[in-house]
């Protein structure tokens, strides 16, 4: 527990011991005691998601995402993404307005987007209609919206089952490849096995706005919809970097 917390904690039992030397009654004691009991474990037991900005909920019931807003006077770089691990691949193929990177790669073996912006304001407007858009999915299945709209799909089912190949005729790795439209026709495009993808995902599920960067980031287990450790861990490894 925290130094803090644990003043919290404390805190209620000191309050508690006082209101009961002033208290006769049996029935405010045992009101007083479950009162406490709540306090304790709504304070010991709340959000502690390592990072100073909490976790927003968004999405749906059945395909909700973490989103993280966090206030940073620090401008990053990608040099600054780089020193904590992130490996940057290729730009994203959309428009980003306002970014001077967007682009995608790997942290802890995981998918993350990053865009970087030229301040703060930028990133919590610009980044968040951004951040949406990629991370959006249809209400009634979960899948992408039709359309072009979203630069990094996966193609597999909602379990995170792979069904993807990379041109080369090699089969990708795990959970590392995204499908992209064939149409774009990149050198290294990732297409869907058999040519189709009759179940296009977003790669990206939760994202955090910190200062002027946003990350983007896939799940960390089989299922679309997982926390991410990149995405809830961002502001710590930053901060001791």
């Amino acid at each position: 527990m925290s130094r803090s917390r644990y003043m919290r904690v404390s805190g209620v039992f000191e309050g508690f011991f006082s209101m009961i030397r002033f208290s006769g009654n049996f029935r405010v004691l045992l009101l007083l005691i479950s009162a406490l009991l709540m306090s304790t474990v709504a304070v010991a037991c709340g959000s502690d998601d390592g990072g100073s900005g909490g976790v927003t909920m968004g999405g749906t019931d059945d395909w909700p995402k973490r989103i993280r807003t966090i206030e940073s006077e620090l401008v990053y770089t990608e040099a600054d993404l780089k020193a904590i691990g992130f490996k940057g691949q290729r730009d994203f193929i959309l428009e980003y307005p306002g970014t001077s990177v967007a682009k995608w790669g790997y942290m802890n073996q995981k998918e993350v987007g990053l865009l970087v912006y030229a301040n703060a304001e930028d990133a919590k407007s610009l980044g968040v209609t951004a951040a949406e858009s990629q991370t959006k999915r249809r209400d009634e299945d979960g899948q992408a919206p039709d359309g072009n709209t979203i630069d990094r799909l996966s193609c597999r089912d909602a379990a995170g089952a792979s069904a993807v190949k990379a041109n080369t005729g090699f089969t990708s790795k795990s959970f590392s490849a995204s499908y992209l439209d064939p149409e774009l026709a990149e050198s290294d495009e990732v297409q869907a096995v058999g040519g189709k993808c009759s179940n296009r995902y977003p790669t990206y599920n939760d994202y955090t706005i910190i200062g002027n960067i946003v990350l983007m980031c896939e799940s960390d287990e089989r299922n679309l919809t997982e926390p991410s450790t990149n995405c809830a861990k961002i502001e710590k490894w930053l901060t001791d970097s």
